[in-house]
Formats: structure tokens, C-alpha cells, sequence
């Protein structure tokens, strides 16, 4: 018997075989650290395909967790916590939760083709002011294709999957919310899993895992020492960003008697952080390191502005962030649910 599964399989692992391409790439610029951390994405996109696409299903869904202190993937922020699920916009799903101390909660919706592909569009965001919560902070939402009443959201035809987003002041001292999803469309009798859906599923890992290389590095040129401006999110942009945020990019490159000193202002928000990432869109070693500052943790200048401080070396000033010892990468800055676009950040580059 020819097992469509193997082929499957054989298909994936070639493309695991040659996934150093995108990082190894000269255009992309890696030093030799991210190069490494290349090698070491990949058992990070590895496991996601496999929590994401294998082991997860539209029709019997479990919200996944994206990362942790051990792995790390697609942009994740170290005061955040995200699950992911797969959708299917002919069933009606059931959330239920309780919220407790976090700065936000979403729950957003993504359109396009169910093979793992890069999803097209945001088509439902929900966050945490569109949910009538219980006064004890629990809630249920549903989502369904018709939505009735409160606390009912529209899936679109093409919806596929959707990640939770809940965001902390405090992370680490902080209680996440209980979560859960039920699909309550009625399932035929479970089977187990035939050949031909096995095969499918490895597909759907395949194009995960080989289209996530393609973004990650970001195929993007950033300034050394200063940041791109900020820019809103849209709804059509593609990938899983969310409408809430405000995006603001840059990178540095600095020795061990250098540090540098970035101002800001805020316009009025949910949240706003500044973290590195490696390369990847890793964040940093954040056990062993604070390599994160955002709105509730950070000491406002008198005028209400904001400096940070990044450095290799541990300096005695407030609002100081560290390069987990990266001579090189990225700084990323966001804003959730901000008034207006911020202004982009100023940056010098000092010495000791």
C-alpha cells in the first residue's frame, strides 16, 4: 500500500532540510548569532506545527498556548500571553472564561485558506470592551455565522483560526484568565485518524512551517540604532497581527561601552512595551534578564515623556532594559488600543 502519509511526510522533511535557506540568506544581514538562532527557530516552528495543526482541530478545538519562556515564535511579547485555535465558520463555538488582572484580552479572527497558509485578513476582533463580563469577571461568548444577541460575533465565511491575546502590567505576578472552547455544532462519531487525514494534516504543517520562514527573519531592512516609524495595523495587511495595535520597529548594534538612550511619548492607551526580539521575533531570555519595559512598569520623565535605557551592562538608572548580551538585533515597540499614531521614537547611541 502507498501511504499518502508518507509522501506527505517526505515533502515536509525536505522542506525542513533546506528551511537554513532564509536565514543563511546574505541579503538578510544575520550575524552569526542569528544564524544560530535560525537553527534553533526551526524546533520552534516545529512544535507549533504540530500543537497548531496536527494535534489541534476545527471540529474538536483546544486553544494552544504560542510560547513560553522555552519557545518562541511569530512576535511573542513577554508581558503577553496567546492560544491559538483552528475555526470553521460552519460550526458555533462557545468561549468561556474568567478574567482577572490583565491590562487587555482579544480574541481575533483570521480569514483565508485552510492549508496553513499565511492568513489574508483580521475578519472579527473582539476585545475586552466589546464583552459584557460578569461582576465577577467571568464571561461566554459566542461565535457563530449568525449572531443574535449579546455577546455573539460574526464568523465570516472564509474564517479559519483565531488567537487570544491577554496583556499584563505585571506579568509574572499576574493571574491569566481561565479559558476554554467548545465547539457546540453537533460532531459525527469521532474515528481515528485516517491516511488521507493524517496526509493532510502534515500538508497544512508543511506550509505553516515553510511560509513562517518566509517572515521570520523579517524580510525587512531596519535602521541600526533608531526606529522605523510607527504604524497602525490594518484589518487586510496579512499575518497575525491584531487592529488594536500600533507597530514600531528598529534595531541596534552596540559594544560593551556603549548604551542607548530612546525618548518617547505616549499618546493615551491600553498598553504600550518596548522589548527586544532576536532576529526571529524571538523574545529575549526574559528569565534571566529584563529585557522589557512597558506602561505600568516604566518611570514617566516629569514632562510625562519616557526614556529607556538598552545596554549590554547593567546601569543604574530607571527604566533600563538589556541586550541578554546581543551585540546585535531588534527593538520593537507596540501600542494597544492607542488615541492617536505615537511619534517615533528618538534615539542616541552613548558611551560609558
Amino acid at each position: 500500500m502507498a501511504y499518502q502519509s508518507k509522501a506527505a511526510l517526505e515533502q515536509f522533511l525536505e522542506i525542513i532540510k533546506n528551511a537554513d535557506a532564509t536565514f543563511l540568506d546574505p541579503e538578510k544581514n544575520l550575524d552569526d548569532q542569528g544564524k544560530v538562532d535560525g537553527y534553533h527557530h526551526i524546533f520552534h516552528l516545529l512544535h507549533s506545527a504540530i500543537q497548531f495543526y496536527l494535534y489541534n482541530d476545527p471540529l474538536k478545538p483546544s486553544l494552544m498556548l504560542l510560547a513560553d519562556e522555552h519557545h518562541k515564535l511569530l512576535g511573542d511579547n513577554v508581558d503577553a500571553v496567546y492560544y491559538f485555535t483552528q475555526l470553521r465558520s460552519d460550526q458555533e463555538y462557545i468561549i468561556r472564561g474568567k478574567r482577572y488582572d490583565s491590562c487587555f484580552l482579544s480574541f481575533a479572527m483570521y480569514g483565508g485558506e485552510a492549508d496553513g497558509s499565511i492568513v489574508d485578513r483580521v475578519t472579527n476582533n473582539i476585545n475586552h470592551t466589546r464583552i459584557e463580563f460578569e461582576a465577577d469577571g467571568s464571561f461566554e461568548i459566542k461565535l457563530t455565522a449568525n449572531p443574535q444577541g449579546k455577546n455573539e460575533f460574526k464568523m465570516d465565511e472564509d474564517v479559519i483560526n483565531l488567537f487570544t491575546r491577554e496583556y499584563f502590567f505585571d506579568r509574572f505576578n499576574s493571574k491569566e484568565s481561565d479559558l476554554s472552547i467548545e465547539n457546540i455544532t453537533p460532531v459525527e462519531t469521532v474515528n481515528p485518524l485516517t491516511d488521507e487525514e493524517l496526509a493532510k494534516r502534515i500538508k497544512v504543517m508543511t506550509t505553516f512551517f515553510e511560509q513562517s520562514t518566509w517572515i521570520a527573519p523579517l524580510p525587512v531592512e531596519f535602521p541600526m540604532n533608531d526606529f522605523l516609524p510607527p504604524f497602525p495595523f490594518e484589518a487586510d495587511q496579512g499575518g497575525f497581527g491584531t487592529v488594536d495595535n500600533v507597530y514600531c520597529f528598529g534595531k541596534y548594534s552596540l559594544e560593551d561601552n556603549q548604551y542607548l538612550k530612546i525618548h518617547f511619548t505616549s499618546p493615551e492607551c491600553c498598553y504600550w512595551g518596548i522589548q527586544t526580539w532576536n532576529y526571529l521575533m524571538q523574545s529575549m531570555d526574559y528569565k534571566n534578564f529584563p529585557v522589557c519595559i512597558n506602561k505600568g512598569t516604566a518611570k514617566a520623565n516629569e514632562d510625562g515623556s519616557y526614556t529607556v535605557y538598552l545596554s549590554h551592562k547593567k546601569m543604574d538608572v530607571d527604566n533600563w532594559i538589556s541586550t541578554a548580551n546581543y551585540k546585535e538585533s531588534i527593538m520593537f515597540c507596540r501600542w494597544l488600543m492607542s488615541e492617536e499614531l505615537p511619534e517615533q521614537p528618538t534615539v542616541e547611541v552613548l558611551e560609558f
